[in-house]
């Protein structure tokens, strides 16, 4: 059972209506739910796109890249850890992060984010008894998360997932939970016993109710409600929970970690997340697709040998021709001997790009070019060059 992977794909899933709070909104914007990686929808996370990570997902995998280099987990190492990726990290920031990197590895006390329990997968993929899993996830999550309940809530997911791998129903690994663990703040029968009388079939209501904020008395119990529904899994409890908005990825890591542990299939379903936006290329010419509202375009993008280009250029065929064109080829890869990389792209209804040429014209051209600019900039850097 992965459970690396599992809260990954929830964080990515979570990624576009994350911190929306304006339910109607959401329902607009996915009118058949959640059921891909989409870009974000909130002004939180500029530099992501689909298929990659929140800083909460990103935080996952610093400490999933301490373990694969050591193998186990110390408190000590992950503080190194965590400090170093930090400081050079380029998303969002939150408010319990800013003030540990201020006190250089020091938790706030006051930090109640259930944010802090939800990177705790790749502690559940390493061979460990119940007492130190359980001491592990509370020192990871102690790191940042100083509210003696976050560590708490950590600790009872830990148990639920025990009891989860072990065959119980998720109402029962939560009884179980409740009464093997060792809580100093947290109430979890009390939070147990709200989710469990929340009305199962108006989530919306019932968000709206509970809070959607990332603090724990909020998303702990809301958490809780969006595993026990009635015929739920991982997929549906994820769109829905995405829906009902706010800090959906706080609570979608966790109930990733949950369904992974009762053996949910539709986990392994989703791709593979991390690697959209992200294009791997080589030296001279590379197959590239760029969406837009006429179809995908299709791309060439002629990398010069070794290193990074000099700049990046934008190549605008004429208007009968394509991005094959011979003599466009032959221009391309004198600038990449140059150290410049150069796009071209077929216009929408011309050689493989899709559209109908009957729809195109001097302003879909530039369009297009416009959305080939913009491809780049997400993947590399602006041009700098139009030819």
């Amino acid at each position: 059972m992965n459970y690396t992977r599992a809260t990954l794909v929830a964080d990515a899933l979570s990624l576009g209506p994350h911190w929306v709070y304006n339910q109607a909104k959401l329902s607009r914007l996915y009118p058949e739910g959640i059921h891909s990686y989409t870009d974000p929808a909130s002004t939180f996370h500029p530099n992501r796109k689909a298929g990659q990570f929140t800083h909460y997902g990103d935080q996952t995998l610093f400490l999933q890249e301490l373990l694969d280099t050591a193998g186990a987990f110390t408190t000590d190492a992950w503080r190194e850890k965590w400090l170093a990726s930090m400081a050079t990290y380029d998303g969002y920031v939150d408010g319990a992060s800013k003030e540990t990197l201020a006190s250089k590895g020091t938790s706030p006390s006051g930090s109640d984010d259930l944010a802090g329990a939800s990177r705790i997968g790749p502690l559940l993929d390493l061979d460990m008894s119940m007492g130190e899993r359980v001491e592990a996830v509370r020192q990871q999550t102690s790191l940042t998360h100083g509210a003696a309940g976050v560590a708490d809530a950590a600790e009872f997911f830990v148990r639920a997932v025990a009891a989860l791998e072990k065959g119980h129903s998720m109402e029962s690994a939560f009884e179980e939970a409740v009464a093997e663990g060792s809580y100093n703040q947290l109430n979890p029968r009390a939070e147990l016993n709200r989710a469990k009388s929340a009305d199962a079939e108006d989530f919306l209501a019932t968000g709206r109710n509970f809070g959607l904020t990332c603090h724990l008395p909020e998303a702990f119990p809301l958490t809780l409600y969006f595993a026990l529904r009635p015929g739920t899994n991982f997929a549906r409890s994820i769109s829905d929970n995405g829906l009902a908005g706010g800090d959906t990825s706080a609570r979608a890591m966790i109930l990733a970690i949950l369904f992974n542990a009762s053996g949910d299939s539709t986990i392994a379903a989703f791709p593979e997340p991390g690697k959209a936006g992200k294009v791997v290329v080589s030296s001279g010419a590379n197959t590239v697709g760029i969406e837009s509202p006429r179809g995908r375009l299709a791309g060439i993008l002629e990398m010069p040998e070794g290193g990074k280009p000099q700049a990046f250029a934008l190549f605008a065929h004429c208007f009968t021709c394509g991005k094959d064109f011979i003599p466009e080829k032959r221009i391309t890869q004198g600038l990449a001997r140059e150290g410049i990389a150069t796009l071209r792209i077929d216009f929408s209804g011309i050689g493989k790009s899709e559209g109908e040429f009957a729809d195109s014209s001097f302003i879909t051209n530039l369009e297009d070019l416009q959305f080939a600019a913009d491809w780049l900039s997400e993947n590399f850097e602006p041009p700098e060059l139009l030819i």
